[in-house]
């Protein structure tokens, strides 16, 4: 009887297989890095606006968007000239952005100082008109003039636009 030491080629390419799948699944799920998280959020921003959007119509209550550079909260009028955190899942009514993507705001045509307070910098009506705003998200230490960036914008009407900003 021969006694055989070690793996056969065939042991050694099922290991291999594996190991390719497992590491797949792995760079997969792990996300796509900065400008996947970038278009994602600018995804969000809007998705956000336009639920909110409809909320204020639905139910006849102002709604207001309130932006700082890190992020993003959605407040309803009180009817008194006031405005209270909107109660809701708090995922669909604060949202942080990750520390290496930034915001920026322009509300009819003049840039917005960002802050964690105040009254919202964008007025979502019951009628359904907003105020004409455009949100810029990018990655927040690019010098880089071709970094992508991308434009969340609304207009007096309502309507809602998304696109990745070229150079």
């Amino acid at each position: 009887m021969r006694s055989s030491r070690g793996f056969t080629l065939m042991e050694i390419m099922v290991v291999l297989v594996l190991i390719g799948i497992l590491t797949s699944l792995a760079v997969l799920s792990a996300g796509g890095g900065p400008v996947q998280r970038l278009a994602e959020e600018a995804q969000r921003l809007a998705a956000l606006i336009e639920l909110h959007q409809q909320e204020a119509i639905l139910s006849g209550q102002w709604r207001g968007l309130l932006c700082a550079s890190d992020g993003y909260s959605f407040v309803s009028g009180d009817g008194q000239g006031g405005w209270q955190m909107v109660e809701s899942d708090t995922a669909l009514s604060q949202h942080s952005l990750p520390a290496d993507l930034a915001l920026n705001l322009w509300v009819d045509d003049r840039p917005v100082e960002l802050g964690a307070s105040g009254p919202p910098q964008v007025l979502l009506l019951a009628s359904g008109e907003l105020t004409a705003f455009v949100a810029v998200l990018r990655l927040r230490d690019s010098t880089d003039p071709n970094a992508p960036r991308y434009r969340v914008a609304g207009d007096t009407l309502g309507r809602l636009s998304l696109r990745e900003l070229s150079p």
